[in-house]
């Protein structure tokens, strides 16, 4: 894997643009529609599709934000090199990026439950409770191995499983809003304003993975003209699945059975076409999708760590090489994520990961609205309504979900406690964390964005 900011003439780069676009639609597709479904679908009813498109809308804006930072700014730490260049060296922008990290682990956690979810409803009735997390550890170990077998086999692992998902959601698709089974979903919501932005906070989670993307620079050929495509196709391939998916569920069931099948909606919705056979069908498709999901997250927290590692984020032993491409950095992430998939329930695990994702989202666009947009040659307008779009989902759906849960406060707290106190350790050993790109050219590759 390619760890310089230039680019090497001899490279045989390993994610071309199809690979990339199939990376962010793997960790897209996934978070989104399996793992969230049905919690948007009980909060906001019939205006589900239009908070989907919505919510594409405002990932744009911030895909716009993010390829112009990642051209500028080469690097496989991604979203973490944004932070310190935007923040420059010291306590905020290490302490940020380790929440970024934190939060990337949490979200692994979250989208193994769904698979874990999906793949309990497929045995026969009965089968203990602790199956769930046998499903959620396995895939999260088997990811870890591949992911240590190299990036190439990442790219072709994600270009098969998201070809198979796509086919056969869009069957889905087509088939349910065909054959529409009954429409009691689809009728005008009667959801208050703050279940509407709990559902939108949602819904903007499930287009989070394209900051994956970011991360693939390293091994991208021709990266100032790819990456800001990756993103947008990524974004824009997704969008129309969720939108599509969203129509044909609340055409097929009620909003009181997509709330009684919360963790499994989507395949519960196939049942009025195909019966069984329906479920089942989707069910193994959300666990490809669970899977690519996982595996593109691995992928993207890898090469995080090895950044992190290098700039004496986290202790340099994170980036030291144990088995084939794998490194201390996959396996410890791997680890934290099966801690967490286990320990919490998949309500807290989406609403943590919200907010954390949010707010990362929305100060790695404030640090380049105030500092970077002269050398990245962005708009200020749209870099500006990233952020303001961003940051006041944040605030109102943060302060709506802690006020009805201490847990989540609690859990909040430790999230940014820990975050910080990690940071301070790093701090006193190993001084603030440095930008692993020069400053010395003007993009990847030369020249600027395309």
């Amino acid at each position: 894997m390619n760890q310089s900011n230039t680019p090497d003439p001899k490279t045989t780069y390993a994610m071309g643009l199809t690979s990339s676009v199939a990376m962010g639609v793997g960790a897209m597709i996934g978070a989104g529609i399996f793992a969230l479904l049905g919690q948007i679908a009980s909060l906001a009813g019939g205006l589900t599709p239009w908070l989907f498109v919505a919510a594409a809308a405002v990932s744009m804006l911030s895909g716009y934000s993010y390829a112009r930072l990642g051209v500028r700014y080469p690097s496989s730490g991604g979203i973490a090199e944004y932070l310190v260049q935007g923040y420059k060296p010291g306590f905020a922008a290490g302490a940020m990026t380790i929440m970024l990290y934190l939060s990337l682990v949490v979200g692994m956690g979250l989208v193994s439950r769904a698979f874990g979810a999906y793949a309990v409803s497929m045995l026969p009735k009965g089968a203990p409770p602790i199956m769930t997390y046998v499903f959620t550890s396995s895939v999260i170990v088997i990811l870890a191995v591949i992911n240590a077998i190299g990036s190439d086999v990442v790219g072709r692992a994600e270009r098969y499983i998201v070809i198979t998902k796509v086919a056969l959601l869009s069957a889905f698709i087509v088939g349910g809003i065909a054959m529409a089974h009954r429409t009691g979903g689809s009728a005008p919501s009667r959801s208050s304003a703050p279940s509407l932005v709990h559902a939108f906070a949602l819904c903007l989670l499930a287009y989070q993975g394209f900051g994956v993307i970011t991360n693939t620079v390293g091994d991208m050929p021709n990266a100032k003209r790819n990456l800001p495509r990756a993103i947008y196709l990524a974004v824009g391939v997704v969008a129309v699945v969720y939108v599509g998916i969203a129509l044909a569920t609340l055409s097929n069931l009620s909003i009181a059975q997509i709330t009684r099948a919360q963790d499994y909606a989507l395949a519960e919705a196939a049942r009025p076409l195909l019966g069984q056979a329906g479920f089942t069908i989707v069910a193994i498709t959300a666990l490809l999708s669970s899977a690519s999901c996982v595996n593109a997250n691995l992928y993207s927290t890898a090469n995080m760590t090895l950044l992190m590692a290098t700039v004496r984020e986290l202790p340099p032993v994170e980036a030291r090489r144990v088995w084939r491409g794998g490194t201390v950095g996959l396996f410890s992430t791997a680890a934290m994520a099966l801690v967490v998939a286990n320990l919490l329930d998949l309500s807290q695990i989406a609403t943590l990961t919200s907010i954390a994702v949010l707010f990362v989202f929305a100060i790695v666009h404030l640090g380049h609205f105030i500092r970077l947009t002269g050398e990245t040659g962005a708009s200020r307008v749209i870099v500006g309504l990233a952020f303001l779009a961003n940051a006041a989902v944040l605030v109102v759906f943060g302060v709506e979900a802690v006020s009805k849960s201490r847990t989540l406060a609690v859990l909040l707290v430790g999230f940014v406690a820990l975050a910080c106190v990690s940071e301070l350790i790093a701090l006193r050993l190993s001084g603030p964390i440095k930008p692993t790109f020069d400053g010395k050219r003007t993009a990847v590759d030369g020249g600027e964005v395309e």
